[in-house]
């Protein structure tokens, strides 16, 4: 079984934005610099910071199931959260806007190397604050076909969604059936998830934008706010124009 752990600077020693110069990459990424320009619009300010905190393995077990928890609630009002592994084949892995929930997830990916993956959060202010953590893996996470493929009933239940709330914590897990394919497996397409909307009775509470990396069947974790009790609406989309839907109370 995999340990959570709270990531270390190389070197040793806890990741701490307010120790390190400002854009100093704790990884010194070549990538980095590059998916900065690509997905935050490479903006003046951005750093370390430890209030971002990214809970994984160290090390990869399974390649095609890499759990992790991200954790940006101290950071106060949050615009956007942006995951990103930096040496994956496909690179972005989700973007969130937390909304009326909170700036938390729970979610799990696929590896195809040995990787920092990074949390980017955008405050309301409109500075970016990062967070991650490096993860061993030895490969096939993105390149291999789904599991679902080895069966022939695996259509079976696709589209199926599971999820339950806790209103005393405002914690919402959903599951939901899909192969997430990545495209890069020989003789299989990609078809993945593209969304997820929460709401509720006010409306909106929040969105996710899912891209090739998240793990197959995904589970995802939200935290709403505290009392939350539904009904919590849930809708996702994939690349093919399936559309899918539940509801939970508590």
């Amino acid at each position: 079984m995999s340990h959570l752990l709270l990531q270390s600077l190389p070197g040793g020693g806890p990741m701490r934005g307010p120790t390190l110069p400002a854009q100093a990459d704790p990884w010194d990424s070549g990538m980095w610099p590059l998916h900065r320009e690509d997905w935050l619009g490479n903006p003046t300010y951005w750093r370390n910071d430890a209030r971002v905190i990214v809970l994984g393995p160290e090390a990869a077990e399974d390649a095609m199931h890499v759990p992790f928890t991200l954790d940006a609630t101290e950071l106060g009002a949050v615009r956007r959260i942006v995951v990103t592994i930096d040496y994956s084949p496909i690179p972005k892995v989700l973007t969130y806007w937390p909304g009326r929930a909170l700036p938390l997830l729970g979610f799990g990916v696929k590896y195809e190397s040995g990787s920092p993956l990074r949390v980017s959060v955008e405050t309301a202010q409109g500075e970016w604050h990062m967070g991650g953590h490096f993860v061993s893996a030895m490969g096939g996470g993105c390149t291999a076909p789904a599991a679902a493929h080895a069966r022939p009933d695996w259509q079976d239940g696709f589209g199926e969604m599971r999820a339950r709330l806790w209103p005393d914590t405002g914690r919402l897990r959903v599951w939901l059936r899909h192969p997430m394919d990545t495209g890069l497996a020989p003789g299989i397409p990609a078809h993945h998830l593209t969304e997820m909307v929460l709401t509720d009775a006010q409306g909106d509470l929040a969105r996710i934008d899912l891209h090739e990396p998240v793990e197959e069947n995904p589970a995802l974790t939200f935290l709403l706010p505290q009392g939350s009790k539904g009904p919590i609406t849930i809708r996702a989309r994939d690349t093919m124009g399936y559309t899918f839907e539940g509801e939970v109370t508590a």
